[in-house]
């Protein structure tokens, strides 16, 4: 297992390109929708631009990124801080590096519990 150090670079870099997925998919769902807008804006049926466009499709494509995107972000925050506890830091410290409260940061330090996660509101996951 890498260090925790070595950890939270890894998950950085990892955070990072699940930000970059999800900004190139957006991008293509705002070129995907400003076309059906015109389309719409010519008359065309809803019906026919949705088949047009496999709507559905880009619905979970859409899903699939902010989730991977979700899982990256939580990870980072897990590693984050496993580190600052590893430098001394106090769940307080935490707290304030996440600017949240010094309960919902001690919820960081704790393994997620069947599948959900333990810095998440109850009813997120």
């Amino acid at each position: 297992m890498a260090e925790p150090h070595e950890q939270l670079v890894d998950d950085v870099r990892a955070f990072i390109r699940a930000g970059e997925r999800l900004a190139e998919g957006v991008t293509a769902l705002n070129s995907m929708n400003a076309e059906a807008l015109d389309d719409l804006e010519r008359g065309m049926s809803l019906t026919e631009s949705v088949r047009r466009r496999d709507s559905a499709a880009w619905s979970r494509r859409v899903t699939t990124l902010l989730d991977e995107f979700e899982a990256a972000r939580r990870t980072v925050r897990a590693s984050t801080t496993t580190v600052l506890l590893d430098e001394g830091r106090s769940i307080a410290d935490v707290a304030r590096v996440f600017g949240v409260s010094h309960q919902l940061a001690g919820r960081f330090v704790r393994p997620p519990r069947d599948g959900v996660d333990a810095g998440a509101p109850a009813g997120t996951d």
